[in-house]
């Protein structure tokens, strides 16, 4: 069986030889990337070519508006050593907006320093946006896929309405204003959520599927906002999108981190056919064992290998949490074996090289 068959199989909970493996974050397949990273990750890079199940994406951009219109933009950068400040101005036609971004030159992550909406005016601006249809080139997505072929899958990532949402306020002020002013948030949703739409219909008339994937729900899950909210700002948009899936004879990856038990369900209703990352305590609240119970007739479950715990278990407990994992995930089919997170540091210790490892060689053995 391929990979890409048995990924296939997964999602739709079928039986297969054999249950999937996706190292999330190493792209083997990428050799660009691959010469790119510290030489710590070549042991991985090579036992996931050999031994992983690949999960590619696909995406069809629109940036920050989701729109193709032309506009004029101003940027601005500073060196402070360890650090680049970028500032960047957008002159939209009710005024300025202006984002503040803080790049690590050490290989960090980097972070929002001013996000670029701040207030509910600026948020007029953002509305102010001229649309323009977004129509991305599609050949990008059918030479990756054709490029990956058996190895595994290639997925089409679309917009969420609340990320994108997010991506304009940021999280703190999206949870307050959730609450103080829930009209203008909801009014901010149905303009995301019609513009993701055209893009949909786009891709699928353009031959693209069979597997879309959104993230960004986690933006509007506890603990900075409420089942309520999940529900009206989250479920209720991702309805329309899951009926235009459904028609055309798609399925959905749904990447949502953190505590989801109070809205486990809710993603069988957004018709998620895949589920990432499912964590238990103490990051998310969900044993592994009750989201099977729960939903695994329903969505394939992929995960659920902190990423913290690959940097920093002992090798053994590590490998235990593996066992674990697959008992659960494996019996009934819909599951694949995945860390929570990517790699995130430039350079791999080796009891991090050795964990990752021993995850795949613990997958091989019970396989």
């Amino acid at each position: 069986m391929t990979s890409r068959a048995r990924m296939m199989a997964a999602f739709r909970i079928e039986t297969s030889d054999h249950f999937p493996m996706h190292v999330r974050g190493i792209h083997a397949w990428d050799q660009r990337w691959c010469e790119s990273r510290h030489s710590s990750y070549r042991p991985i890079i090579e036992a996931v070519r050999e031994y992983g199940d690949y999960e590619v994406s696909f995406s069809l951009g629109g940036g920050r508006f989701l729109t193709d219109a032309s506009l004029e933009t101003e940027s601005e950068r500073e060196e402070t050593g360890d650090w680049v400040i970028d500032r960047t101005t957008i002159r939209t036609p009710a005024g300025p907006l202006t984002a503040v971004r803080k790049n690590s030159t050490c290989g960090l992550p980097g972070l929002e320093v001013e996000y670029i909406v701040k207030t509910l005016a600026d948020l007029e601006k953002a509305l102010s946006v001229p649309y323009e249809p977004v129509r991305p080139d599609l050949n990008g997505f059918f030479e990756l896929n054709e490029r990956i072929g058996a190895n595994g899958i290639v997925m089409c990532s679309i917009p969420t309405p609340i990320y994108q949402l997010a991506r304009l306020t940021g999280s703190d002020r999206l949870a307050i204003w959730s609450i103080t002013d829930r009209e203008r948030i909801t009014e901010m949703v149905e303009v995301f959520l019609q513009r993701t739409l055209d893009m949909l219909d786009y891709a699928i008339e353009g031959g693209v599927g069979p597997i879309f994937a959104s993230s960004g729900e986690e933006f509007m899950t506890p603990p900075l906002a409420g089942p309520k909210d999940f529900r009206e700002f989250v479920v209720r948009p991702g309805i329309a999108i899951r009926k235009r899936l459904q028609k055309a004879g798609m399925l959905r990856h749904i990447h949502c981190n953190g505590p989801l038990n109070d809205i486990l369900e809710d993603f069988v209703e957004l018709g998620a056919n895949c589920l990432h990352p499912v964590e238990g305590p103490p990051l998310g609240d969900v044993p592994f064992e009750d989201a099977k119970r729960r939903i695994g007739d329903h969505v394939c479950l992929e995960g659920n290998i902190q990423i913290g715990d690959l940097y920093h278990d002992q090798t053994d407990v590590l490998a235990q949490k593996v066992r674990q994992t697959i008992e659960v995930g494996a019996p009934g089919g819909g599951f694949i074996l995945c860390p929570t997170a990517s790699p995130h540091t430039e350079e791999l210790t080796a009891l991090t090289v050795k964990n990752y490892l021993a995850m795949i060689e613990t997958a091989l053995e019970m396989r």
